[in-house]
């Protein structure tokens, strides 16, 4: 087995995986095959776009036997791509038992010419005990090591990628013990499981802190599943998360239904208000709604399956369009913007990002604008980091004058600015930069010392104009913090140049802070006002005397 990651952003990754069969490219989504009755034919999944599917060798045992070892399950299913099989544990979920034991379905799944293989984990059920949880999933590790020396036996050849499930649910610590002792064993795919029921009710806050919990735990190198997620809503967020891998019957299920997948929410059909689907999928594109409502169930649910497949196989392009863009952030963004559901998912992804900030690129090759456009923005990575670093990381130069300027009057990069060129000439020339830390206030990163100005997202990224109170006061204690370093250092002088109708917040903000003897504070309103002050900015440093030891 090998995993090579291609390009990431967050925590999404895309990737190869490859089997004996072929390379599955992530993120990925299984559709469900049943091998007893399949509404789509399978060439008709391959023809989507799907190049892999799963179906569960505990059905394909009892009702087809031996017959499958004979021929394989390739041959059975007509398919030649990687098939992955589940080994009973949805049934055991569901009708609390199964009649097979963990190591006759392994020997079967290997037997068959499985390429991915699950082993026969105990699903956790919501609302069990606590007690009885943390005995499954002890239970479900001793299986799990039993399987790993089984297979080396049945499979000395590793044919059979084998999958080592996570269990606990929404009982994180019994999860992260779980993905931490699963961890340490070699499996060559991880899975959390168990999010059934939190996805039939949109809970996608607590599954995305089920991910985040089990990925803290587990092997960075290894690609993760999540069982039975199939819906656009929580695609996206699974895989900023790190998610590579999906599996889902929703596609079918929803169809029998009569319910429609859209990008961003379910309908049903009968609610349906203009004459077609709002989808450019063939189905969608030939029968419009009236037509698939005069249809025999049977072919309306073959259909529907049909558009609910196409509409997840775009959602994964866009997913890996976004991760190869570095977009993946805004994207997700657009998706809270208009469920509450999904603004519950972004929230808990906020928070289960800052655990991996050392496991996300700082920057791509990709050469793009950061666009800040809301709240949430401000809690991606990025912004994240650049609040790190100015506070934590920065070491400023010495000097007693803190110098601060209005960002929105000039030109990114900063250090390119002619009017912040001219101003640092003068400095220098008079021999004045020593004591002088000369900052450009930006509208929403705050303060942005001249000599890292370069740096991203400093000077790559966009905002929208007039700028919003909620991202100035973000920026405005940004600076407070910035100057509580300062005044730690030994600073001692302040000369706020800020944009007119600013001054009263910007003295309000040193009156409150305190610690500074000299503090001038003048507004302007346009850049040719702020490059006339030059002379006097460079007069008004000149005047300042800094202490012997600065």
């Amino acid at each position: 087995m090998s995993f090579e990651v291609l390009d990431k952003d967050l925590m999404g990754r895309i990737g190869a995986l490859r089997t004996r069969t072929g390379i599955i490219e992530t993120p990925a989504l299984f559709p469900v095959i049943n091998p007893a009755k399949q509404v789509v034919a399978l060439d008709e999944i391959k023809d989507i776009g799907f190049n892999q599917v799963i179906t569960n060798a505990y059905l394909l045992k009892r009702h087809y036997g031996d017959l499958v070892r004979e021929v394989g399950i390739h041959k059975l299913l007509d398919w030649d791509g990687p098939i992955m099989t589940d080994s009973g544990a949805y049934q055991l979920l569901m009708y609390g038992k199964v009649e097979v034991s963990p190591d006759e379905i392994l020997k079967y799944e290997i037997d068959i010419g499985t390429d991915i293989g699950v082993i026969l984990d105990i699903p956790t059920q919501w609302g069990r005990p606590r007690d009885m949880v943390l005995l499954e999933v002890e239970e479900t590790l001793r299986r799990a090591k039993s399987a790993l020396v089984k297979a080396k036996m049945w499979d000395p050849g590793h044919r059979m990628l084998m999958v080592g499930p996570v269990q606990g649910g929404d009982k994180l610590d019994l999860l992260s013990y779980s993905a931490e002792k699963m961890s340490e064993l070699n499996f060559d795919i991880y899975a959390v499981g168990s999010p059934t029921t939190l996805l039939e009710e949109y809970d996608f806050s607590t599954i995305m802190r089920m991910i985040a919990t089990a990925k803290m735990k587990l092997p960075p190198g290894k690609p993760v599943h999540l069982f039975g997620a199939g819906h656009p809503l929580i695609l996206p967020f699974a895989v900023a998360m790190g998610i590579d891998l999906f599996d889902s019957a929703s596609y079918v299920l929803y169809a029998r239904d009569d319910r429609v997948i859209l990008r961003d929410r379910t309908v049903r059909l009968s609610e349906v208000k203009v004459d077609r689907i709002p989808c450019n999928c063939p189905v969608c594109r030939r029968y419009s709604v009236k037509e698939l409502m005069s249809m025999g169930k049977a072919e309306r649910e073959r259909l529907l399956a049909i558009h609910n497949l196409y509409v997840l196989w775009e959602e994964l392009q866009e997913i890996k369009a976004r991760i190869k863009e570095g977009t993946l952030w805004e994207y997700i963004e657009e998706k809270a913007g208009g469920d509450a559901r999904a603004r519950s998912a972004l929230m808990a992804l906020r928070r289960g990002l800052r655990a991996f900030l050392r496991m996300i690129p700082e920057a791509s090759g990709r050469v793009r604008a950061l666009h800040i456009t809301s709240i949430d923005s401000l809690h991606r990575p990025e912004v994240i980091r650049h609040v790190e670093k100015i506070l934590n990381n920065y070491e400023p130069p010495k000097g007693c004058l803190v110098v601060i300027l209005p960002g929105e009057f000039l030109d990114r990069p900063y250090i390119r600015d002619s009017v912040l060129s001219w101003l640092l000439d003068q400095l220098l020339t008079n021999n004045l930069l020593s004591k002088v830390n000369v900052v450009i206030n930006n509208p929403v990163l705050g303060p942005v010392p001249y000599e890292i100005s370069e740096i991203y997202p400093l000077s790559q990224h966009e905002y929208p104009e007039p700028t919003p109170n909620y991202l100035r006061f973000f920026s405005h204690n940004l600076l407070r913090r910035y100057l509580e370093k300062l005044l730690r250092m030994g600073f001692t002088d302040v000369l706020i140049i800020t944009r007119r109708g600013r001054e009263e917040s910007m003295k309000r903000l040193i009156t409150e802070l305190g610690g500074f003897r000299g503090v001038i504070v003048t507004g302007v309103a346009s850049r040719q006002e702020l490059s006339s002050l030059i002379p006097w900015i460079a007069k008004i440093v000149s005047s300042i005397q800094c202490s012997p030891h600065m």
